[in-house]
């Protein structure tokens, strides 16, 4: 991590969690590991039972709270408040850098451009009990996002994005990060993807364990941000394009 108290990093590397003993030592490790210590580390416990909060204390963050909250995104926004970093990104328990050059490649991506980044992202592969999957973002653009969906954990944020769009609506329970991108994206941020793993997203959260109820939640959030036809024949419409361009040998989404 950055040692220079009176440095701001490049990046705030957040992590939510509760009772996650079990899975939140790797994703410590894949942070420990990277290349890069121009980064600091936020964690934010919902008051945890299983040893946890006392192992991540250990481990001494640049932050770290332990106390009872109101679910993932209330534990986000709390987060938020204590970011000193230009991009912001959510590593939750469970979740792993896909290896130990990701911040290093990312830092030298986002300083290559001519113009700041708002939002930079790229691929996820989704691992779990079915084994693994690797999910590409290589068709979105700036429209397409509320067809179809981007994984949080593929992003890098600028944390000004924060202060002009808002923090995450506590009223979605499983949504909050997918409307909040929404936002962002329909706001003309400026937006960028690289052509790589940023994350193993471990695929046990809520919003799988509660399928039916977040993809529910996540239809509301859509016909929030577009109309119900345009949605379902924008949906449509890409998931015709992208099959054809399966077909055609491309390596899309």
């Amino acid at each position: 991590m950055i040692n220079d108290s009176q440095k701001s990093p490049k990046f705030s590397v957040i992590t939510v969690c509760f009772n996650a003993l079990s899975v939140i030592q790797e994703t410590y490790e894949s942070l420990r590991l990277q290349t890069s210590s121009n980064y600091e580390w936020i964690v934010i416990d919902g008051a945890s039972s299983d040893g946890t909060k006392e192992w991540v204390a250990e481990r001494r963050p640049d932050v770290f709270f332990s106390e009872p909250d109101r679910g993932i995104y209330d534990a986000m926004n709390k987060a938020l408040r204590f970011v000193r970093g230009e991009y912001v990104f959510f590593l939750n328990a469970g979740d792993r850098f896909s290896d130990g050059q990701v911040l290093s490649d990312i830092e030298a991506e986002l300083d290559s451009r001519l113009e700041a980044v708002d939002v930079l992202y790229g691929d996820v592969v989704y691992f779990g009990s079915d084994g693994s999957r690797r999910k590409r973002f290589n068709w979105l653009t700036r429209s397409r996002l509320v067809y179809g969906d981007l994984c949080h954990q593929a992003t890098f944020v600028r944390f000004d994005l924060f202060k002009k769009f808002g923090c995450f609506d506590l009223a979605y329970r499983y949504n909050a990060d997918f409307d909040w991108l929404l936002r962002v994206f329909k706001g003309g941020s400026i937006l960028c993807y690289i052509n790589r793993d940023i994350v193993l997203f471990h695929d046990a959260g809520a919003h799988v364990m509660a399928g039916d109820k977040c993809l529910n939640e996540r239809n509301i959030v859509r016909f929030r941000h577009c109309g119900r036809l345009r949605w379902f024949v924008g949906h449509w419409f890409l998931r015709i394009e992208l099959k054809v361009r399966r077909l055609c040998g491309q390596d899309v989404g």
